[in-house]
Parts: C-alpha cells; structure tokens; sequence
C-alpha cells in the first residue's frame, strides 16, 4: 500500500501547510493591531526573493514577519524603504 502512504502524507503535508498560514494570518492580525504595517508584494522569480531576503537582513533596523509575499513590519520606516525598493 505504498500509494495509500504517499496519499497519506501529502494530506499531512498540506494540513501543516495550512495551519502555517492560517496561524501567519492570525499574528499579522495581531500585529497590524498593535501598529505594525503589512505590505503584500506581486509575484516574483525566486532571484528576486533571494535579493529581498538578503536585503531585510542587512537594510532593516526593527523587527519584521513575513510568509511568502505577506510582510509585516513593526517600524514604519523600515515598511516605507522596503516598499519603495520592492514594490
């Protein structure tokens, strides 16, 4: 029954996929509560990702969350330059 594993594991996969979200959804409730700013980008290639991963870490002075194209930004300082770099 290798086919019934596989099945079986690719509906676990993507409940925890799910759950991620769902709780990343919740927190930047939260946090957009607390005064934090969200930006959403559009779609990119993966080099741009890269390049964007690396500029937050060497660019950025306060804390930040983010999932996939969802950024949260506790500085609004920082979401203003990551905005006009990015967006």
């Amino acid at each position: 029954m290798p086919d019934l594993d596989l099945q079986e594991q690719i509906i676990a996969d993507a409940g925890k996929q799910m759950a991620k979200e769902i709780d990343f959804q919740i927190l930047c409730g939260f946090l957009e509560e607390l005064g934090w700013t969200k930006v959403i980008l559009s779609p990119m290639t993966k080099e741009q990702g890269d390049a964007i991963d690396y500029w937050t870490q060497t660019q950025l002075t306060g804390n930040f969350e983010n999932m996939g194209l969802v950024w949260v930004f506790e500085d609004k300082g920082d979401a203003i330059n990551f905005t006009l770099k990015w967006k």
